[in-house]
């Protein structure tokens, strides 16, 4: 009994002690694993346990965007002097409007007399054509906020002439496009965090300018070849069916709505991306299919904000002080939005690459 037992407890001995080298080994494998330096999602270096711990970044929300945004702007507050510099002008100088008997007036008559048989109508909307601030309503490039003057401006500059009109036309679209990519360049290198340098931030607003004219021809482009025969192809739908006239209106204007909301991110990613035209337009559209109701839900929450702080500019710019208190604060407000769209723009793009 006594040597079976001896022999029995030899044996677990043994046992044990092969339990234990497996065990070693396997606690040294499983160490040096964990030490190694592991590349995760989103290519950023995690060691240890710290990979244990790794989460996916989730998208911001409207509120942190906007926030952000404004963060962004406090870091670069100069970026302010150019919608205060413009609005500022607007408010100051005369403004610029057809010649009531020119040949542009003459034919915006005649689209009127086409268009409506009511006379009342047709004069209240030719006058209201006539008196627009032409400075605002032909700056099709300008993507600076700048305050309006509330009411009209007395000693207004006439142009009648389609050579005059056409040459201010193009004045006014390049004097905009140029303050601002300035104006934006200024932003996107406070939401990059970005150090901040005279001569690659104009090398920057040139390159920028010349990319965004060149997809906007692109756009242009498409429009004609796209646009074209679907327009003629609804003009004969209302010569033939009268009745149709407003549900083919209706869908031009949806259409038209949805058009710009998915190439509306293109100068974003012209700064944010610094991508070509083409890529720039790939990369708005994509933005917004991916993220279709942050979209819609930033460029909603910016239109309400931005028109109905309109009203309270009203009634505040009663005098100089309140006209400058006015313009100040919408070119605060106005350029948090540009920044919050440019930080809406880097974190689609951020989780894109992830």
């Amino acid at each position: 009994m006594v040597l079976f037992g001896g022999c029995a407890a030899k044996q677990y001995q043994k046992r044990d002690d092969l339990a234990g080298r497996l065990f070693f080994i396997y606690h040294t494998n499983v160490s040096n694993k964990l030490s190694e330096k592991k590349q995760v999602w989103y290519n950023e270096t995690v060691v240890e346990e710290a990979i244990l711990s790794v989460v996916k970044p989730q998208s911001l929300s409207l509120v942190d965007t906007i926030s952000a945004g404004y963060q962004a702007l406090n870091r670069r507050p100069w970026a302010l002097l150019i919608p205060v510099g413009v609005s500022t002008y607007l408010w100051l100088s005369n403004p610029l409007t057809l010649t009531k008997g020119g040949r542009i007036a003459t034919g915006i008559n005649q689209a009127l007399d086409l268009l409506t048989t009511n006379p009342q109508a047709r004069q209240g909307v030719a006058e209201q054509i006539l008196h627009r601030d032409l400075r605002t309503s032909l700056a099709w490039l300008n993507l600076v906020p700048v305050l309006d003057p509330l009411t009209p401006g007395r000693n207004a500059i006439h142009i009648g002439g389609p050579y005059a009109v056409f040459s201010t036309l193009a004045l006014i679209n390049l004097l905009a496009l140029l303050w601002s990519c300035l104006f934006l360049a200024l932003l996107s290198s406070a939401v990059r965090y970005e150090p901040l340098a005279p001569v690659p931030l104009l090398r920057r607003t040139f390159q920028v300018a010349s990319t965004i004219i060149v997809a906007t021809l692109i756009i242009v482009g498409i429009s004609i070849i796209v646009g074209l025969p679907l327009f003629a192809i609804s003009a004969l739908i209302v010569i033939f069916v009268p009745a149709s006239a407003l549900p083919i209106a209706l869908a031009w204007y949806i259409a038209c709505f949805w058009a710009y909301v998915y190439i509306s991110f293109t100068p974003e990613a012209i700064l944010i991306s610094r991508a070509g035209p083409f890529r720039a337009l790939g990369h708005s559209i994509r933005v917004v299919r991916h993220n279709m109701i942050g979209t819609v839900g930033l460029l909603i929450i910016s239109f309400l904000i931005l028109n109905g702080l309109r009203l309270i500019w009203a009634q505040v710019a009663v005098n100089p002080l309140g006209i400058a208190a006015a313009i100040l604060g919408s070119a605060y407000v106005g350029s948090g939005l540009s920044a919050a769209r440019l930080e809406f723009y880097r974190d689609q793009v951020t989780r894109f690459h992830a």
